[in-house]
């Protein structure tokens, strides 16, 4: 039992191996976000925006549900 447990430990460990890519960067340095306006518009502001406009659109929707309701 234990050399069949070991054997099916060793394949794994080779597809595993198998698995891992070759021709990706591995640079490990940081990404400079604030380094452009572009990434503070697309990364930070967009995002924020698009937050606040559904918050406001749904409140919108919720009143004129509302509003269409009390003409009922």
């Amino acid at each position: 039992m234990r050399i069949v447990f070991s054997i099916i430990l060793l394949f794994q460990a080779f597809a595993l191996l198998a698995q891992r890519p070759t021709h990706i960067p591995t640079n490990n340095e940081p990404v400079g976000f604030f380094d452009s306006v572009a990434n503070v518009i697309l990364f930070i502001v967009l995002p924020i925006a698009v937050v606040v406009f559904y918050y406001l659109w749904r409140r919108w929707l919720r009143k004129q549900q509302e509003e269409n309701e009390s003409r009922e």
